[in-house]
């Protein structure tokens, strides 16, 4: 009876133990074993005790022929191990195209991305940041993150990096601001920044989002020009007004005044022919008394010198209504280009009159010219004031600023020169930066060569570039296109 209830039992164990002992002869692991089982366990329990009786006797005979099971199982543990491969390479490929889609994400992105790592080593380093900064991934991949800053910048970025690990405390996280960025050449430039922490796999990391706003900077740079240049201008546009009445009539009651000295100056030496000798020593004495002489000879010259200042400030109020004259809709004007270039030489004579002489040299074939001409009006005052700057800084007694215009093909072409220290070769392609100056603290913000190559070439479509020689001089050219087309 024991017979009848066990048989079937005892033959599946039997048979699982076979297996297992042929396992451990053949090599395959038993987690392989069980999947076999697993595969035949319906059809095991289909057979009668009499056919498992005869498999566990058939396995257990084999056993003295592992080779045999091996040919047996090998295409089934082949089919298994390929599986599991499949699965494996299966998840690195999708695991890749991850990281690939990404990557693409990454370098498709406007802004400069960098990421680093807690000791400030450059990880990852985006497209924008190659054009941003001009480094390639493989030049950066590994640097200290502080090479991308100007050098004061630089000396403190380990010390915040290091103070955040002790403390865990910052004021920067999270936040955007308005930071220096250097790029491979040298050049800084004005950046917002953003920079937020991570953890991979438990290791702490550091990604900054970096937009390059040096353009922003420097439009802005130009509508705070405009606007202050608008504001001089509707002041100065006042103030002639205000000065045009009353220099006119000074300049009047001047001419009727020399015209009364000259007849007094006439009554007086009739006077004296007609009096009687014996009154003439009287009249001596009192001419002598009261100066009469001096006054007559220096009366005529006081009033011509009152005429020529009168005559001054009214060349000075032309020369500012000129200068601040805004065309509200902003469009092209037609302008008489020597009287422009006058008027900015009158408005800047304070800065050159001790300092340096005046040439100027006028090609009869310029006359009027089609320009922005409030703008321009500013690019000749920049211009002038830098020569005189530069005139000054040779301190080398009095210099020269020569001021000449030419037809140059189908442009017209400007040329500033100055006697002064002239420009290192080493910053001369520096000089049209936003914000970069050579002069002290008060007398130089760098816009104003900015803000005239901007007006000269965006606006005007023209160029502007310069010669210059250290101790010799600097001359600066101003072309302009003489077609009138608008080609924005």
């Amino acid at each position: 009876m024991s017979n009848q209830l066990s048989p079937e039992p005892t033959l599946k164990r039997n048979f699982i133990s076979s297996l297992l002992i042929i396992s451990a002869v053949i090599g395959i692991s038993e987690a392989l074993v069980m999947l076999l089982l697993d595969a035949l366990r319906p059809w095991l329990i289909l057979l009668t005790p009499m056919q498992n009786a005869a498999l566990d006797a058939m396995l257990l005979t084999s056993l003295s022929t592992p080779l045999l099971w091996r040919l047996a199982l090998k295409p089934l543990v082949k089919r298994i191990a390929n599986e599991q491969a499949r699965s494996a390479d299966q998840v690195r490929l999708n695991s890749e195209l991850r990281t690939a889609q990404f990557n693409t994400i990454l370098d498709t992105f406007p802004s400069a991305i960098i990421t680093i790592d807690k000791t400030g080593i450059v990880q990852r380093f985006n497209k924008a940041a190659e054009r941003v900064f001009g480094y390639s991934i493989g030049e950066i991949a590994g640097q200290n993150i502080s090479c991308l800053m100007p050098s004061a910048i630089a000396a403190q970025h380990d010390g915040y990096l290091q103070r955040y690990l002790n403390t865990q405390e910052s004021t920067i996280l999270g936040n955007r601001r308005e930071v220096e960025g250097q790029r491979k050449n040298g050049d800084t430039f004005p950046a917002l920044l953003r920079v937020n922490s991570m953890k991979i796999d438990g290791d702490l990391f550091f990604f900054g989002v970096i937009d390059d706003i040096s353009e922003t900077k420097t439009l802005q740079a130009q509508l705070v020009q405009a606007q202050k240049l608008e504001a001089i201008g509707q002041l100065a546009s006042g103030v002639a007004h205000e000065i045009n009445t009353p220099i006119q009539y000074i300049g009047d009651n001047l001419s009727a005044l020399h015209d009364n000295v000259a007849d007094i100056i006439v009554y007086q030496q009739a006077l004296h022919d007609l009096a009687d000798e014996s009154l003439k020593p009287q009249l001596a004495a009192l001419a002598e008394k009261y100066d009469l002489a001096f006054i007559l000879e220096d009366s005529p010259k006081a009033i011509q010198q009152a005429q020529e200042g009168v005559e001054r400030v009214a060349e000075i109020v032309k020369a500012m209504k000129t200068f601040s004259h805004i065309e509200q809709n902003q469009n092209k004007q037609l302008i008489d280009l020597h009287e422009a270039i006058k008027s900015a030489l009158t408005i800047s004579r304070n800065s050159y009159k001790y300092i340096a002489e005046i040439e100027t040299d006028f090609c009869s074939d310029v006359g009027m010219i089609e320009c922005y001409a409030n703008e321009l009006n500013q690019v000749f005052l920049n211009l002038l004031i830098n020569a005189a700057h530069a005139i000054e800084e040779k301190r080398d007694g009095m210099g020269l600023i020569r001021i000449s215009t030419r037809n140059v093909d189908n442009m017209v072409e400007i040329l500033i020169q100055d006697s002064g220290a002239g420009i290192p070769a080493d910053i001369q392609e520096k000089v049209f930066n936003l914000f970069f100056t050579t002069k002290e603290v008060g007398k130089g913000t760098g816009q104003g060569l900015s803000l005239s190559h901007s007006i000269v070439v965006e606006k005007h479509c023209g160029k502007l570039f310069f010669e210059s020689s250290v101790g010799v001089g600097t001359t600066f050219h101003i072309q302009l296109p003489l077609n009138r087309e608008d080609r924005h």
